[in-house]
């Protein structure tokens, strides 16, 4: 019953290649984040835009608060390269780069854990942006939405350091 290992083996053999072709239905994810991106950078410029005019008018919170708003835009921008460049890095295949030179340094280097650490991070500074900017109108937000906002804060940032500890504690720094 030769055969019968033969045919074993080409079902494995074709059932792991129909499952690393799989890998490409991600594909129009990476796109809609790129169009996502493409979002991101029109509010940002329309914020820009709306912006400038009275900008020198603006007292001291007002114009934090335009700032924060901008960098808030820039870190949720920033966000996005990060999930799409390493997802597509990482789950699809390597980005087309005619030399070692035309690719980013940090990108080789982005496994699961340093996506997930950086993703946090991302999400702390969003949150910290966003509670500034509750501060900036203290007055006018109800302080049970303001400690809502800081409980949060807190929670996203405690739980980036238990995944930080965590990887450190497995072992992640030899992973790298």
């Amino acid at each position: 019953m030769p055969w019968i290992g033969a045919m074993e083996e080409r079902v494995r053999r074709n059932l792991g290649r129909a499952l690393f072709a799989a890998r490409w239905i991600m594909a129009p994810i990476y796109v809609g984040l790129l169009g996502a991106l493409v979002l991101v950078v029109v509010k940002f410029v329309q914020e820009l835009v709306q912006a400038v005019p009275g900008f020198l008018a603006l007292d001291s919170s007002e114009a934090i608060f335009v700032v924060l708003t901008l960098v808030d835009l820039s870190l949720v921008a920033n966000l996005v390269v990060i999930v799409m460049f390493a997802g597509w890095e990482n789950f699809v295949g390597r980005l087309l780069a005619l030399t070692a030179d035309d690719q980013p340094t940090w990108l080789g280097g982005m496994d699961f854990v340093t996506v997930k650490l950086r993703l946090v991070g991302s999400i702390v500074a969003i949150a910290s942006i966003q509670i500034l900017e509750t501060f900036v109108h203290i007055k006018d937000v109800p302080q049970q939405n303001a400690a809502w906002q800081l409980a949060i804060l807190i929670g996203i940032a405690f739980v980036g350091v238990l995944l930080a500890v965590a990887d450190r504690l497995s072992g992640g720094q030899e992973r790298k």
